[in-house]
């Protein structure tokens, strides 16, 4: 049953709506300042996918060992608005260097060749009893690389199939802006209403952003501080207007936002006079 959802997740997700439909790529779930980082330790290249189980996103912990790129993607699942939980459910994303003369099909062995998405791949077993497929790509500078997608799941070599498929090289895109935070006016009146905008990089469209700063009204509140909520529009934007409550100190602020479980890791300053 577990195989069967994990494939049925896997194709849903590789039927998902293109870029103007709001698509986000699942190697945009690893920040920026990681991708820049992963791309100089992988010799300028950087390959990761753009299809990802739904709910599947990038939590922490990729890095560059021994010439490998390992990069873990997690499951989440929805507690309620707002809130999201990781689960234990992984895929491991790697992509390493292959020898000119090697053949790829004889990289690990497998029990399928499969044509996805116009590329050819392999699947198998792992020696842990989970799945694994892969492919060989060649980049610009004519050196060659396996990318493959791992899973504990038996079965699932089809899923991790589409996953493989979708690897891309992103190097190019490594220090692209994909979080942003600002507040309107950046003074105001106690009483007065300011306008949060932004852009949530890695968050899905739909999902909801949480603003906090101790500036807004306390009718809601993240980890004891006021906040306000906004919804993941296309490319990630999103806005939310607040009103300052006039018994507010006068004072600068600062204002952070949340999204997927984690900080975007931006911040912005209103003064309240």
């Amino acid at each position: 049953m577990r195989r069967t959802v994990v494939i049925a997740s896997l194709l849903a997700a590789a039927a998902a709506p293109s870029a103007s439909g709001g698509f986000t790529p699942a190697w945009s779930y690893v920040p920026p300042s990681v991708r820049a980082r992963l791309a100089a330790e992988s010799g300028g290249v950087l390959y990761l996918p753009a299809r990802a189980p739904d709910f599947y996103r990038y939590r922490s912990g990729a890095r560059v060992s021994g010439r490998v790129l390992s990069v873990t993607f997690t499951n989440r699942v929805r507690v309620r608005q707002g809130l999201w939980h990781w689960t234990k459910q992984t895929f491991q994303w790697r992509a390493q260097p292959l020898a000119v003369r090697a053949i790829c099909r004889s990289w690990r062995a497998n029990d399928k060749t499969l044509q996805l998405s116009g590329n050819k791949l392999y699947s198998g077993a792992t020696p842990a009893g989970g799945s694994i497929a892969w492919r060989c790509v060649t980049d610009r500078r004519g050196r060659r690389f396996v990318l493959s997608a791992i899973t504990p799941s038996a079965g699932a070599g089809v899923g991790m199939g589409l996953v493989v498929a979708s690897g891309l090289d992103v190097s190019r895109r490594a220090s692209g802006t994909t979080v942003a935070l600002t507040v309107t006016p950046r003074t105001v009146r106690r009483g007065g209403t300011v306008l949060v905008r932004g852009v949530a990089g890695g968050c899905t469209s739909g999902d909801q952003v949480t603003i906090i700063s101790r500036a807004f009204p306390a009718a809601n509140s993240f980890a004891g501080v006021p906040a306000i909520f906004a919804e993941v529009g296309s490319a990630g934007r999103f806005s939310a207007k607040t009103t300052v409550p006039r018994t507010r100190l006068r004072g600068r602020y600062v204002v952070s936002a949340r999204c997927g479980g984690g900080n975007l890791g931006v911040t912005a300053d209103v003064r309240v006079r």
